[in-house]
């Protein structure tokens, strides 16, 4: 049996008298387990109250192993790779052994640990950092200083992990080192991730979400099919609530017009006088009272049903995918994009030459720092070429990283507005609500917006017009996107009409968008 690391009880957290979330409990034991939610739902508040960064409002936290949390976007602290791998001090001390300039108790802190230093640089050549313990942390690229994070935690094999979106800004190389460490790390971990393939190799999946946690005992594929088939489940079951709303309906309406056809046969007794009158009076009482009984009766029974069948489609809307329709097609096999001797700035490497036709979908690859940004950039017209020839032909547009084509200081329905100001307001509020952003939401300023919400507008923005770019650029388009939002990105690209480049260091993403080309960077060695 895996023993048992931390268990939490009754957690509640809030911020300015909002709840975050409350009542979670659960088990964390020396495994793998993956953390998943939309975004919003708490998923790095619960890790920084379990790394105790953060105090609860409520509840309890008790851990039976040393553990170590890594943040998304951490950045290494300490002026050297030594020192933000957290064995400064140890290196130093061979370090001067090796000048032969050691004191006394340089060979006493070493004693038994003459085998680490290898086992340090081990450690960054597998995870791709090719540098000397003594290189200063702040000369590497993002990529690099998320590994480099990573790598201090795997330098802890006794220490339980709580990693947030530890994925992110790593390329397919990061990808696989990060999966081959965390399968052979023994303490386990708790893995906030929205990576399919990550979550492909963990052995519970933990689902965050407004009603709690749930637990799935198993992997992504478990994780898939229990979510299709409650997805199914809920489908049906609002349909049996609809069907029997409306019978209950006409059932009530024959139970009533019988019961005021009764009525009206007393009256026209009491008119025609057959019966004495204190027997008609008594036979009135008892059908106004009858009827006023079976109304109450049916409206308690029409409440209950409303309440359950409101209730099922408030599931209904939280569980079932969101939507969002692209424009019509453009023209096909015409020539869209032509490249040739194309050097890029700020990197090195070889000349580039390739044409792209309309409705081809191509893969930008490439190690981080490898200039797949800055090809895009350099055919959507925002940097210079330093040599070469790169002319698209029809409309491009570019989505990068930061949205740059969204008012930040507006609200998401304003920037449909602005950018389609033929649009009816109607019209542009169904779409934003096809994406859950609806009523207020749709109100907010876009920098209020998490990273998922902002790239659905920035994607109402491109594909709600009346025509769809004859060529779409992507940077990385997936990072920071819940599971729902990146399977609704993949569902609307797949059947995007136009020519399609796009950076993407997620293989399951790339591989659902239908990808037909793929273009590799490479450093030159010249």
């Amino acid at each position: 049996m895996t023993r048992v690391v931390c268990q939490f009880s009754q957690l509640t957290r809030q911020f300015d008298a909002r709840p975050v979330f409350s009542g979670l409990s659960t088990t964390l034991t020396a495994s793998l387990t993956g953390l998943t939610g939309r975004n919003g739902q708490g998923k790095s508040v619960l890790l920084a109250l379990l790394a105790q960064a953060l105090p609860p409002n409520n509840g309890s936290i008790r851990w039976f192993v040393p553990f170590h949390w890594v943040q998304q976007l951490e950045r290494p602290q300490g002026l050297r790779l030594a020192d933000a791998l957290g064995v400064g001090d140890l290196h130093d001390c061979f370090q001067r052994i090796q000048r032969g300039e050691s004191r006394e108790q340089d060979f006493v802190r070493v004693e038994n640990r003459w085998h680490l230093p290898a086992q340090w640089d081990q450690a960054l050549h597998d995870a791709g950092l090719h540098r000397p313990l003594s290189a200063p942390a702040d000369c590497l690229s993002g990529g690099e200083q998320t590994r480099l994070a990573l790598c201090r935690a795997f330098l802890l094999p006794n220490h339980y992990l709580l990693l947030d979106e530890p994925g992110n800004h790593l390329d397919a190389e990061g990808h696989d080192w990060l999966r081959q460490k965390l399968v052979h790390h023994p303490a386990g971990a708790l893995i906030a991730s929205h990576d399919r393939e990550l979550l492909q190799q963990v052995d519970r999946i933990l689902e965050l979400d407004q009603q709690g946690l749930h637990e799935y005992g198993g992997n992504y594929t478990l994780y898939q099919n229990i979510s299709t088939a409650r997805i199914a489940a809920t489908e049906q079951r609002l349909t049996s609530l609809r069907k029997t709303h409306q019978q209950q309906k006409l059932a009530q309406q024959t139970t009533l017009e019988k019961a005021a056809q009764r009525r009206k046969q007393g009256e026209r007794q009491r008119y025609a006088r057959s019966q004495s009158k204190l027997l008609l009076d008594a036979q009135q009482e008892r059908a106004e009272n009858n009827l006023a009984t079976l109304r109450q009766q049916h409206q308690q029974r029409n409440a209950q049903l409303l309440a359950e069948l409101n209730a099922t489609q408030v599931q209904m809307d939280t569980i079932k995918p969101q939507t969002l329709r692209f424009a019509p097609a453009t023209n096909f096999n015409k020539l869209c994009l032509h490249v040739a001797g194309l050097v890029l700035p700020y990197v090195r490497h070889k000349p580039l030459s390739f044409t792209l036709h309309q409705g081809e979908r191509w893969h930008i690859r490439g190690k981080n720092g490898s200039g797949k940004s800055t090809l895009l950039r350099v055919i959507a017209g925002l940097e210079q070429a330093v040599a070469g020839v790169c002319k698209h032909h029809g409309n491009c547009l570019y989505l990068d990283q930061h949205f740059s084509l969204l008012d930040a200081n507006t609200s998401a329905l304003a920037n449909l507005q602005r950018l389609h100001p033929v649009s009816p307001e109607t019209l542009l509020r169904t779409e934003l609500a096809g994406v859950r952003l609806r009523g207020n939401k749709a109100l907010q300023p876009v920098r209020e917006l998490s990273g998922g919400e902002r790239l659905k507008v920035a994607l109402l923005a491109v594909m709600i017009g009346e025509k769809a770019p004859d060529l779409l650029l992507l940077d990385e388009p997936d990072n920071h996107l819940d599971l729902d939002s990146r399977l609704l990105l993949e569902q609307t690209l797949a059947t995007y009409p136009g020519t399609l480049l796009v950076v993407s260091h997620d293989a399951a993403f790339s591989k659902a968008l239908n990808i037909q080309h793929s273009l590799t960077l490479e450093p030159s060695n010249e």
